[in-house]
Formats: C-alpha cells, structure tokens, sequence
C-alpha cells in the first residue's frame, strides 16, 4: 500500500490499512476533540520532544482530509492580533 501522509504539522493523518486510517496531533485541543469522537481509538501517545497522540478511525483518507479540513478551517498561520485594540476615548 503507497502511503501519503495529508494535513499540517499539528494535525495529519495516513492510511494504514484499507478502511483504517490514522490521525495524529500535537494539539492538546485537537486531542480532546478527537478523543471525544465515538469513532476514535486512542492507539499511541508520547510526551518525549513535545505532546503527541495518535487516534484510529475506521474510515477512509477522504474522510480524514475532510475531518482534517473542518477542525483547522479557523485555524491562522499569523501571530496578527484577532481584534483591534480598544482606544480610551480622550
């Protein structure tokens, strides 16, 4: 099987088997969410150079890509402020 890996540093995933893919964050946040998922497995996690859990799913890439797709589609790439700054009235 060729494997391709989809998605970002802190959320990826990759087909393991067929109908069985697996999805990897860095995310605290990302964790919880999954981890709440009826669908999800907890299969590996790790600690040693920064937070790690990986999660099966009984789906397909497509499905990952999609998952992966709505939980990062607020997501920024900038350290920009999100709102103005409030200025006291003088």
């Amino acid at each position: 099987m060729k494997s391709e890996t989809i998605g970002t540093r802190e959320l990826s995933a990759w087909q393991v088997a067929s109908g069985v893919v697996w999805v990897q964050t860095r995310s605290p946040q990302f964790a919880r969410k999954l981890l709440q998922r009826s669908d999800s497995r907890l299969v590996a996690c790790g600690v040693a150079g920064g937070y790690l859990r990986t999660f099966e799913f009984l789906h397909g890439l497509a499905w990952a890509g999609r998952l992966i797709a709505r939980y990062t589609k607020n997501e920024t790439a900038t350290n920009a402020r999100k709102t103005a700054p409030v200025c006291p009235l003088r």
